[in-house]
């Protein structure tokens, strides 16, 4: 555990300590299993093992049960997951990212009626609704600043109204709570986005067809999202203060950004830690393959990305933990810091599963090796929530203004 150096806590050794025995008893033997779980037995079991060890309840309140963490804390532990497998890592996080916009608003009603099933002994799904059919990545731009946002929410007496669609989102389809990206009015900019959240079985809340993927097959179930005249409490809106939900809206984009740089690392580490054992043990010219000098500096360069881009959200996550001197989450310095991590990490990891896949030969082509797999699931954490340009232009926006969406 000496690659997490100075930033992690003796508590949060610990707990790496038990992740990495429970990802390599519980998860590396079955991910063949998981990546053709249709039904999902295996993508359970693993999930429900991780909330027997309480990850699935940090991030929610305490109030509840749920348990109080840092940035740190939050993002070391994903990695872990991710070496195992990313997908699981993300659907384990979704959640507390979910309801993290009520706890920031201290919206009690949405805590009671439907945070409490989430912080018991099984791991309960939560879905997070942002992308769009008509402008895709658009409403993650925080140039845009809510005016991509199609999905209209009106409010009828003591109820929301919601019509719109959403497409791709994590848990569509399997989850017990949807927390909805609308706006009240697209003029309004940031003052009409509108966080909603909607239980399962509300009328008018239906699915497409689960998206037949390249990579976190079932891991990550992505389906379209329909709503049609979907009503619910006006109180399931995360905050009625003006602003406040688009504030948590930055905030979650935030969040999503720095835990995506997580999953990135531990998958390389992964993809690094099977070609390092597959160059040890292949010979040639009369030494091992990692000895020549060729394979040494990729593996160099391997390692070197690993760890760069693992310093660097983990700088980024210490900096979610001193807002006194670094600001709020949504800040646009805050969120340009996590895109950055985002951006280099996930686009690391592309290069890192390639290079391993290049010193491993046909073997690390084939099922067997996982690295396939490694690069499939990893390669989708480039593109969401924005994608790699999408990033660049917030770490930009970050450091200068830009001219505003119009």
């Amino acid at each position: 555990m000496k690659e997490y150096g100075d930033f992690v806590s003796e508590a949060d050794r610990m707990m790496i300590a038990s992740l990495r025995e429970y990802v390599r008893g519980e998860i590396l033997p079955y991910r063949q299993q998981l990546d053709v779980d249709e039904d999902r037995v295996h993508v359970h079991r693993v999930l429900n093992g991780l909330a027997a060890m309480g990850l699935h309840k940090r991030g929610l309140p305490e109030s509840l049960g749920g348990i109080r963490t840092g940035a740190v804390s939050f993002v070391a532990g994903y990695e872990e997951i991710a070496r195992g497998d990313c997908g699981i890592a993300l659907t384990l996080s979704v959640p507390a990212w979910v309801f993290g916009a009520a706890v920031r608003s201290r919206n009690e009603r949405v805590l009671e009626d439907l945070c409490r099933p989430f912080c018991g002994d099984t791991f309960v799904e939560a879905c997070l609704a942002m992308t769009e059919p008509e402008g895709g990545c658009n409403v993650e731009s925080a140039e845009y600043r809510g005016k991509a946002i199609h999905t209209r929410a009106q409010l009828e007496g003591d109820h929301w109204v919601i019509n719109g669609a959403k497409q791709f989102p994590s848990g569509a389809g399997v989850s017990d709570v949807y927390l909805i990206a609308c706006t009240t009015d697209p003029e309004l900019a940031e003052e009409g986005i509108a966080l909603i959240y909607v239980p399962a079985n509300t009328p008018g809340l239906s699915f497409g067809t689960p998206e037949d993927k390249m990579g976190m097959r079932y891991t990550d179930v992505n389906a379209s999202v329909y709503l049609d005249d979907v009503r619910v409490p006006m109180e399931y809106r995360a905050s009625m203060e003006p602003g406040k939900d688009a504030e948590s809206f930055r905030n979650l984009l935030a969040w999503g950004r720095l835990s995506s740089a997580a999953f990135s690392v531990g998958v390389a580490q992964a993809a690094l830690d099977i070609a390092l054992d597959f160059t040890g043990q292949r010979h040639y010219g009369g030494k091992q393959v990692r000895q020549h000098t060729l394979q040494t500096a990729m593996l160099a360069d391997m390692m070197i990305g690993v760890e760069s881009a693992r310093f660097y959200y983990l700088t980024v996550a210490s900096m979610f933990d001193n807002r006194k001197v670094y600001g709020h989450h949504y800040s646009d310095e805050q969120l340009a810091r996590a895109s950055g991590a985002k951006v280099y990490a996930s686009e690391m990891a592309l290069k890192v599963c390639n290079m391993a896949m290049e010193l491993t030969g046909s073997y690390g082509y084939m099922r067997d090796y996982h690295i396939e797999k490694y690069l499939r699931d990893v390669k989708i954490i480039q593109l969401w929530e924005g994608g790699a340009q999408l990033g660049r232009i917030d770490v930009a926006r970050g450091r200068y203004p830009m001219v505003p969406y119009v």
